[in-house]
């Protein structure tokens, strides 16, 4: 249905996994990204009225062990421009750069995160999958740390962060130099 919209994918590079950035970079990834309330959605799509599709994420935030990308994908109007739209984006990035988020905004997120982890754990594949999520993290952490049982403690890890280190990560890795961007501009 997009397919005749120009479009962008913005993607940064992620932090290690199973440190302490990785958990904050995972909380400002919903911060960014989270559904129709997250502030890429919110911005461009509800209030400034540039796109008509924003969403993103690390595709699978537990299940790789080495370089990958948390990814945006904007799908703006034909009338605005890709330089506009980029321009909004990195205005969300600076503000979160600057400014931070609030404890509220963050005690929100973890409520979510948490939610959506357990949702995880209790979820299948259709009728003939159940419990594929467990499955899948049971998997992902025997394979790449050895601990099957982090499956009970991993949240830990994202429930320590602070207000400080999302700032810190927004800082740190959202930075033009470790991004890559596609453009698509269509006929």
């Amino acid at each position: 249905q997009f397919g005749t919209l120009p479009a962008m994918a913005i993607g940064y590079l992620m932090p290690q996994r199973r440190t302490a950035e990785w958990c904050a970079m995972a909380l400002l990834d919903q911060v960014l990204h989270g559904g129709r309330a997250g502030r890429v959605y919110r911005d461009q799509v509800l209030e400034k009225q540039l796109a008509v599709e924003a969403d993103g994420g690390v595709d699978d935030l537990f299940g790789y062990d080495g370089p990958t990308q948390m990814t945006t994908r904007i799908f703006h109007k034909p009338e605005v421009s890709s330089e506009e739209t980029l321009g909004a984006f990195d205005q969300i990035i600076r503000e979160i750069q600057e400014k931070g988020i609030t404890a509220n905004e963050l005690a929100q997120i973890k409520v979510k995160w948490c939610s959506d982890y357990f949702a995880t754990l209790e979820g299948g594949r259709g009728g003939h999958m159940p419990k594929f999520g467990l499955m899948h993290l049971l998997a992902c952490f025997t394979l790449f740390d050895g601990e099957a049982q982090l499956v009970n403690t991993i949240l830990d890890g994202f429930l320590a962060v602070t207000t400080e280190q999302v700032q810190e990560a927004a800082r740190s890795f959202l930075q033009p130099q470790n991004r890559a961007i596609v453009f698509r501009k269509p006929k």
